[in-house]
């Protein structure tokens, strides 16, 4: 088997000269593009629901198009032959050639296992709907950032697709784009192509959704991650810059198609900025298409590229920018008083930047400048993730700088800085009840976790029964009343207990609390059944020890309860 003359072409070397590729390592690897397909991928391709061309229309814009049918639609009759039987979907509406001699790249991918492999070539006729390619690129690319997904089988009567003209501000568009973890990627070299394929090609781009941006000015940006440095397609939008992305949305079986030029990024601030880029990819669109029924619908929830916990989204990237030494502005948008010694701060972006999200039980980093000091605290974050706004339930400490300052300095209006939400101390996704335990100031976690189990409810996630029990002196110091009798009220899912341990005058057993005694495996036991529970613990620490060592001693010792020991859980 010959190897291809000039693998590589002009744009591709440029890019991978700009990007320190060695030359040693490009010799290596030149023998892997063959002239004709192994029959590894001869069986490959003929063993695929789905895959993925290059086309060009009549102007010579690259597009992107799949091509789906039932295994068995794609037969390699030859070495360097490939036979695809069906038209690629969209392929008459955008006159998309595919006559003798015209260009073609292919990328099949079987996203049950990753595997992954290219084709570029020529079309040598089309007739009765089978279009014969002669292979003049063959080789294999890695599983990286591939995310697995069980598709359907394509239907014997698909529905016809249909397309319509579109924009970056349809929403339906947007939401595609926005939850996108793969997309495909059609490019092309300049010149005439001389009848051939060097320079058409097809490629596959993932990551975690949000790896495709939308920007301001109209438009998309993606990072390019370290790869097998063939530069394909990077190497042609060098040469000429004409692309076309197809982002699929595999749950409904829509899709947004768009062409369009691209452009290199280098610049290393820019870069830095999102995690694990090498280089980001921009490109302006020319003409957006939203088309239904594009590809199979998918059958799975995808199974990411274990890799992906090391690379970004725009968001991350875009809160990044806004960060001056991890920290940025927020402005105190309002101030609520929870009891005596405990108040909500309600906090902003002063920016107008978004907010960074965090899971309900997560604490907040926050530097408070006081003359020429930088104080620095945490407190947890009261309330479950909004998109809007932080709330803090911070409690007045007699010798807290912190927390004075907060309670009697700061109001509305003024800064402090805020950096990223942290902790672990969140709830599970499972199904037993869970028993929120909370002492004092310790109610803030349990808050926000009782916050964020109503809007998963709300949602439609299944009902888990909750036991909220908070001890605290009197309701002169108890915190959140009305929201908790509220939402207690409302769900029949939710058990409230309140103990004080020094009630008031105006404080009546029954109404305002549950018990006056200090809590105890005895009051406990009357309140839970018997069964499984998640504990969730906070408060003062001579709150949890002493919990924490009752409930151990009790489960040791009474095999009639089925209570497990309580986890050493920490809070902020």
């Amino acid at each position: 088997m010959k190897k291809v003359p000039d693998v590589f072409h002009i744009g591709e070397r440029a890019v991978q000269a700009r990007a320190d590729v060695p030359d040693t390592w490009l010799k290596q690897t030149e023998s892997f593009v063959r002239t004709e397909m192994p029959q590894q991928h001869r069986d490959f391709f003929e063993n695929l629901p789905m895959l993925f061309l290059a086309l060009l229309d009549r102007t010579g814009r690259p597009w992107c198009v799949p091509a789906f049918g039932a295994p068995g639609f794609v037969v390699s009759p030859a070495p360097d032959r490939l036979e695809l039987r069906g038209t690629p979907v969209l392929a008459n509406e955008l006159e998309l050639e595919r006559s003798t001699g015209a260009s073609v790249g292919i990328v099949g991918i079987d996203l049950n296992n990753r595997r992954r492999n290219r084709m570029n070539g020529r079309v040598q006729h089309t007739s009765g709907g089978v279009m014969t390619i002669q292979v003049d690129q063959s080789f294999g690319n890695c599983p990286q950032y591939i995310q697995t997904r069980a598709l359907s089988a394509a239907p014997d009567d698909p529905k016809r697709t249909s397309r319509r003209q579109a924009n970056l501000r349809d929403p339906e568009v947007r939401r595609i784009i926005e939850a996108s973890d793969t997309f495909f990627i059609a490019s092309r070299a300049a010149g005439s192509l001389d009848g051939g394929s060097a320079g058409v090609d097809a490629s596959h781009r993932g990551g975690r959704p949000g790896f495709l941006g939308i920007n301001d000015d109209g438009t998309l940006s993606f990072p390019d991650f370290s790869g097998n440095r063939f530069f394909n397609t990077l190497g042609n939008i060098e040469s000429d810059g004409r692309v076309s992305l197809f982002i699929p949305d595999f749950e409904t079986g829509c899709a947004v198609l768009l062409t369009g030029r691209a452009a290199i990024d280098w610049d290393s601030a820019r870069v830095a900025s999102f995690e694990s880029a090498e280089r980001i990819v921009d490109v302006v669109p020319d003409e957006i298409w939203h088309a239904t029924a594009a590809v199979p619908v998918i059958a799975s929830a995808p199974e990411p590229w274990p890799g992906l916990d090391s690379t970004g989204t725009w968001t991350d990237a875009r809160l990044a920018a806004l960060k001056t030494d991890g920290y940025r502005r927020f402005e105190i948008a309002a101030k609520r008083k929870e009891s005596d010694n405990i108040t909500s701060f309600y906090l902003k972006p002063s920016d107008g930047g978004p907010i960074e999200p965090h899971v309900a039980g997560q604490f907040l980093p926050i530097r408070i400048r006081k003359d020429d000091d930088a104080i620095l605290r945490s407190y947890t974050i009261s309330q479950a993730p909004n998109g809007q706004e932080y709330r803090l339930s911070i409690k007045r400490e007699p010798r807290g700088l912190a927390s004075q300052i907060l309670h009697d300095e700061l109001d509305n209006g003024d800064i402090i800085e805020v950096g990223s939400p942290l902790g672990d101390f969140v709830l599970d996704d499972g199904t037993q009840p869970i028993v929120m335990l909370s002492g004092g100031v310790g109610i803030t976690p349990m808050i926000a976790m009782l916050d964020a189990q109503v809007a998963a409810v709300q949602g439609g996630a299944p009902q888990r029964e909750v036991y909220f029990i908070h001890a605290t002196q009197n309701s002169a110091t108890q915190a959140f009343t009305e929201e908790l009798v509220a939402l207690a009220r409302q769900y029949d899912w939710l058990h409230l207990f309140i103990a004080y341990s020094a009630p008031l005058k105006g404080d009546k057993l029954g109404d305002t609390h549950d018990t006056e005694e200090r809590l105890s495996m005895n009051v406990l036991a009357k309140l839970l059944p018997f069964g499984g529970f998640q504990f969730y613990l906070c408060g003062p620490e001579i709150f949890m020890r002493s919990l924490y060592c009752v409930f151990q001693t009790k489960v040791a010792t009474d095999s009639r309860r089925s209570l497990p020991p309580i986890p050493r859980e920490s809070c902020h």
